[in-house]
């Protein structure tokens, strides 16, 4: 029967290297020294090795390492929304300075220069953007008006209204 300390020197193994090609004499100066002799090692640790596991084993394990591998990329995502979530820049948001109260529901509106064109039922309006006053209102018209477009000339703006079946008035001034 042998000794259980002989045991235990026969079951640690050390670290062992083996030698792509034979060892050469190296020259006595580094420079002379191949850069290719750290790449000529083969370390192997017989520790480090992985048993293989039965097969039910392995299933469970595959598995697991599936589901781990989804759920890190799932947090890696949402990761990198946050990021992007922080980093958009907010546009500023600013608060209205003067409350204006219509006398009927706008069908369309449209800005030019300094004025706001509303348009309504039987007509439209023109409030300033100064002081949100009224400024002109054409309730003359036979037709509900759907669309205005309103384009600065320089010294003046043209102004389309469009009724709803698509006609654009003509309006004396």
């Amino acid at each position: 029967m042998s000794s259980p300390k002989g045991s235990q020197a026969q079951k640690t193994r050390l670290p062992s290297f083996t030698r792509k090609v034979p060892l050469e004499v190296p020259s006595p100066t580094e420079k002379d020294w191949s850069k290719d002799d750290e790449e000529d090692y083969v370390f192997k640790d017989p520790d480090e090795e992985l048993d293989s596991l039965p097969q039910p084993y392995r299933m469970i394990n595959k598995l697991v390492n599936l589901l781990f591998d989804r759920s890190w990329e799932v947090i890696e995502e949402r990761d990198a929304l946050r990021k992007s979530e922080l980093s958009r820049i907010r546009p500023t948001v600013y608060p209205p300075v003067v409350e204006s109260k219509l006398n009927k529901m706008p069908n369309c509106m449209a800005i030019s220069q300094d004025y706001v064109f509303i348009g309504g039922a039987r007509g439209f309006s023109i409030h300033s953007l100064f002081n949100a006053k009224q400024i002109y209102v054409w309730e003359k018209l036979k037709v509900d008006v759907t669309s205005i477009c309103a384009t600065d000339l320089g010294s003046e703006i043209l102004i389309a209204p469009v009724d709803e079946i698509g006609t654009v008035l003509h309006l004396p001034f």
